[in-house]
């Protein structure tokens, strides 16, 4: 597969390019990583899919906005579910997130659904924070009640993005992978080892993960590069 560069030469905070500038070639380089994976999709299609990376800091979560960005604007119901219970950050690329219980609230039956899935100011997208940080991930994720809640999703969602825990890290992105239709592995240039990058691919074809694609993302002071390959 064909790759596709993109560049933000921008050095200050990281943004939304899918949402802040649309007509851009930036955003245009999303809708392409959007497009191949519909494509690779044509016979089974990819509802959910779950983002990571080998290692922390690799900007997968930015990539999972983005990236659900594109799918809300062909106006499918997108919903993003921040499943990296130890360090969530979506909530931080979305402000309207800040004071969300989240998961954590949900499942607890503090809050309702519509309570704790937070509304966008982008147009079909939604999003489900963790909220408060658990005492045990584990046996969250592990929960019945988490599973029961992701199939009520899947069946309420035209497209769900998830973002993961690394795999070197921890096992959930193992676990999570078990659920959804595809993942996708996001590699940084000139930070991922070429060896935990083989060792993340092959932890998540051992548990079963249908691997759909990498994305590799160049990171420096001064652009950022995506590139989308099997």
């Amino acid at each position: 597969m064909r790759s596709k560069k993109f560049r933000d030469k921008t050095s200050g905070k990281d943004k939304l390019v899918a949402k802040d500038d649309p007509q851009s070639a930036y955003a245009e380089s999303f809708r392409y990583i959007r497009a191949n994976i519909d494509f690779s999709g044509i016979d089974n299609e990819y509802k959910a899919i779950m983002i990571t990376s080998p290692d922390p800091d690799s900007g997968k979560s930015l990539i999972s906005a983005n990236l659900a960005i594109t799918y809300a604007a062909l106006n499918k119901k997108t919903l993003i579910i921040d499943l990296d219970l130890r360090k969530p950050t979506i909530h931080k690329i979305f402000p309207e997130c800040h004071s969300s219980y989240g998961i954590t609230g949900l499942l607890k039956d503090v809050l309702k659904a519509d309570e704790a899935i937070i509304e966008t100011a982008v147009p079909n997208l939604a999003v489900l924070p963790v909220g408060i940080t658990p005492a045990d991930p584990s046996a969250l994720l592990n929960s019945e009640k988490l599973k029961q809640l992701y199939h009520t999703l899947y069946e309420t969602y035209d497209c769900i993005i998830i973002d993961t825990p690394p795999v070197m890290s921890v096992a959930d992105a193992q676990t999570i992978s078990s659920w959804v239709d595809g993942s996708i592995l996001v590699v940084r240039n000139n930070y991922t080892k070429q060896e935990n990058a083989k060792k993340a691919l092959k932890t998540l074809h051992a548990a079963g993960a249908k691997v759909i694609g990498t994305i590799f993302n160049n990171t420096d002071m001064k652009m950022r590069d995506y590139y989308y390959g099997e």
